[in-house]
């Protein structure tokens, strides 16, 4: 049997018009929408791609990475990248092709992801389905002592959605930092993997502590309890962008 040649794409999209990233019957997703262009490309009657993870309705991603197997007589080079950007709709952009080892795989080869939360303080026309409005100031000093107890390696039960089957709860969150910015305040988390609905639950439970409704050392009450109904409420998909995946064998210095 034939071992195909393996490849990653990176790609960015706005998550906006897709359920997600995901394929799934009776519903647009950025999966189903890179497979049509791949297989019309390549004139291939049947070729699936697997992502590095999965983005609900409405979340973006600026760094998303996807592998495919094609036949060694495809050929497959840079030129794959202006023929999907031709042919891909406007909210999903690739941005290179990347030849990888066999074994290479874009979900369980990744060591760490990174993800970025945006919150604007008054309306923009021009951002209304890519950030969360919220117009009450927050205490960035109190999140973001706060998020001093998500670092390490820890149970972080009370921050998944129900009935995620997820085979455990233990991540490694290495980075949580809010900030200031220009009509608004950025949220940016780092870990090794995420649970479903985790960062925006993580959002929503720093946004009560912003606003005084809960002072900065509960979030250790937070983790320690393992239950969802202990946490805030999840901060809406459209601020969410997946923004930071790392795999051994490609070179973070290489802006693409």
């Amino acid at each position: 049997m034939e071992i195909k040649p393996r490849y990653f794409l990176q790609l960015a999209y706005d998550g906006t018009p897709y359920r997600g990233w995901q394929r799934q019957p009776e519903a647009p997703s950025v999966q189903e929408e890179v497979e049509h262009a791949l297989r019309t490309i390549l004139h291939l009657p049947e070729l699936f791609v697997v992502g590095c993870g999965r983005t609900d309705t409405g979340v973006h991603a600026t760094d998303y990475y996807l592998h495919f197997d094609a036949p060694s007589d495809h050929p497959v080079d840079e030129r794959l990248v202006y023929s999907l950007n031709s042919m891909l709709p406007d909210s999903i952009a690739v941005k290179r092709v990347i030849p990888v080892a066999d074994d290479a795989h874009a979900r369980f080869s990744a060591t760490e992801r990174g993800y970025v939360y945006l919150i604007l303080r008054k309306k923009d026309a021009f951002m209304a389905d890519r950030a969360h409005v919220l117009h009450p100031a927050l205490d960035v000093g109190a999140m973001n002592e706060a998020c001093k107890h998500l670092i390490g390696k820890q149970d972080f039960t009370s921050f998944c959605k129900a009935g995620s089957d997820a085979k455990t709860m233990i991540c490694d969150v290495r980075m949580a930092e809010w900030e200031v910015v220009p009509n608004g305040y950025r949220f940016r988390i780092r870990a090794d993997r995420f649970l479903r609905n985790m960062v925006r639950a993580i959002v929503g439970t720093c946004i009560r502590i912003g606003k005084g409704q809960a002072p900065p050392e509960s979030m250790a009450e937070v983790i320690a309890a393992k239950d969802r109904s202990m946490a805030g409420k999840s901060a809406s998909a459209r601020g969410l962008y997946l923004e930071h995946v790392v795999y051994p064998f490609i070179p973070t210095n290489i802006v693409a």
